[in-house]
This record gives C-alpha cells, structure tokens and sequence, in this order.
C-alpha cells in the first residue's frame, strides 16, 4: 500500500496564506499537475495487483484545483489497470465528473474534496485507487505514429506482438519470422501513341 500526498500549488491553504492567490500561475499548476501524473504512475507500480492487501494507493493533494486533482485521477485511470474505490470517509463533497468542459471518468465521484469555506477545514482532496492487475497503458501522441489518445497496452500481460532483433549489419531491424515475399510493383505502360495519317 502506498500514501502519496503530492506536492501541490497549495491553493487549498489560501484562508491562512493569501498570497496564494497571487503566487501561483496557470504554468506553475501545470508543472505541478505534470509531476503529480508521473508520481502516481510510479506510486501505482510500487503496489502489486495480487497482494494480500489489495494493493491500494491513497492520493491526495491540498490543492483545488482540478487539473491537480481530478485530472490526475482520470489519467492514471487510462494509463494503469486500477479504479477508484470509496475512501470510507463520512463527510467532504464528491470529486468533479465534468468541469468546465471537460469530462472525467464517472467513478471519480467517489473521490472527496473538502473546502475551507465548508468543511472549516484547509482545502484537501483524496482519492483512493485500487491495482486490479499490473498491465500498463501508454497514451501515444501525434507524433509517435498513432492517434492522440489512442492505448497501447504494455507489460507481461499486454497482448503477444511481432518480436523484432537488430541485423548484424548496418544497424537496422528486422522481422524475426520470416515475412512473406512481396511482388515489386509492375510498372505501367505508357500508350502507345498513334501515327497522324496526312
């Protein structure tokens, strides 16, 4: 089991530091939301699927915002093999399904966030994560060669795919099973162009 409580913008203490309000930056939350995804992937790697204890990772932040929080859940739910369970906590507001356009996985809810404004409390949110087994997702890009957003899946449950073993010469790559001959090409014809009787 892993608790990993993300370094965060800090913007669920601005009833105690105002200045909050003022230090942070939309690029200084994207790092921070950049950095929070990567230590959740590795947080999810720790745990194993098959342990006795489950293998559950608790995430949390205090932040409020939603690129820091619910963001982050929604990715490692389409990179890592896990889903979210309920934290057992009596109290707080669920996490956001959709906000501001954008749409979130519908088991988010189960998330909580708490507000200072509400709870009398610093702002928090807390998700608890579930490893159903140890498959991995990669999201490819644009420019890797596939659709933004299309899954690749990785590890040794993915699925079997062509192996491949660098040549002895000139570096390059090759199938190891013997692919099947391709006839080249028969170039076309040109018309023959026919003679102009005067």
């Amino acid at each position: 089991r892993v608790l990993l409580d993300a370094p965060c913008s800090g913007t669920g203490v601005v009833s105690k530091d105002a200045s909050v309000k003022l230090s942070k930056s939309e690029e200084d939350i994207a790092k921070c939301a950049q950095l929070q995804k990567e230590l959740l992937k590795v947080a999810v790697d720790l745990v194993d699927a098959n342990s006795q204890t489950g293998g559950y990772v608790v995430y949390s932040t205090c932040s409020m915002m939603v690129a820091e929080n619910e963001a982050v859940v929604d990715y490692i739910l389409r990179t890592r093999d896990v889903k979210v369970v309920p934290a057992g906590l009596e109290f707080g507001r669920p996490g956001f399904t959709s906000f501001r356009g954008k749409t979130f996985h519908p088991s988010v809810k189960e998330a909580r966030r708490f507000f200072p404004h509400v709870h009398n409390l610093d702002g928090f949110f807390v998700c608890k994560l579930k490893k159903i087994s140890n498959r991995k997702t990669k999201l490819v890009k644009e420019d890797e060669g596939g659709e933004e957003g299309a899954d690749v899946t990785e590890g040794p449950e993915a699925p079997k795919q062509q192996q491949w073993e660098p040549r002895r010469r000139g570096g390059k790559k090759r199938a190891a099973e013997n692919a099947p001959e391709v006839p080249e090409p028969v170039p076309a014809k040109s018309p023959k162009k026919e003679k102009a009787w005067v």
